[in-house]
């Protein structure tokens, strides 16, 4: 008893769908339409991020500036470190006022060398952020542009790691299209530069 009253509703959910999504006519493209003639598509968000040149391209800008940020910062803590080691070995041969000096200068040194790193680990966050903005900005304004020949009302975003979609019909998916559209895009504003 309890198995035919699941079996009804997947059925149920099933007829739903298909009188709620059921496709049309329509000779424009992908995508689903609804009963009420409103026509969805959806993106794959993570093969999209993963397939777009631009985002590869700032990726590993920013790994390189990272590693290069982590090596400036190694440099200095061992020129820091090194400092310290030859007040070490002078310590016995300097008077109380010197080693006082001294540990206050490799003190200061110490605060404005982490200073340093803050501010240039927030220019690379800052930096970062901007180049997401223009990632994002990039995929809105090349979906508004090819919306303007396909009249999608919703171009979803899909994640098969959460996000509020939990199910996307491979029918309606058009992220190779976008992929292929924006590294165009890409690839000709980057030759232009």
């Amino acid at each position: 008893m309890k198995n035919l009253h699941y079996a009804w509703l997947v059925v149920l959910t099933f007829a739903i769908a298909y009188l709620y999504f059921k496709p049309t006519g329509s000779t424009t493209g992908l995508g689903a339409t609804t009963s009420d003639g409103k026509r969805i598509v959806f993106v794959n968000s993570d093969s999209l991020l993963n397939n777009y040149q631009f985002y590869k391209d700032a990726q590993k800008e920013f790994e390189n500036k990272g590693y290069r940020l982590q090596v400036d910062l190694g440099q200095r803590e061992r020129a820091l470190q090194g400092e310290l080691q030859a007040i070490q070995q002078r310590a016995s041969a300097m008077t109380q006022a010197e080693l006082q000096a001294a540990d206050m200068t490799l003190k200061k040194k110490g605060a404005e060398l982490q200073q340093y790193s803050q501010q240039k680990q927030a220019e690379l966050g800052q930096e970062q952020a901007k180049k997401n903005e223009e990632l994002y900005n990039n995929i809105r304004e090349y979906i508004t542009k090819v919306n303007k020949e396909n009249k999608y009302e919703f171009v979803l975003g899909y994640s098969k790691l959460g996000g509020g979609i939990l199910f996307a019909d491979p029918s309606v998916d058009v992220t190779q299209k976008m992929i292929e559209g924006l590294n165009k895009e890409y690839a000709a504003k980057k030759a232009g530069k």
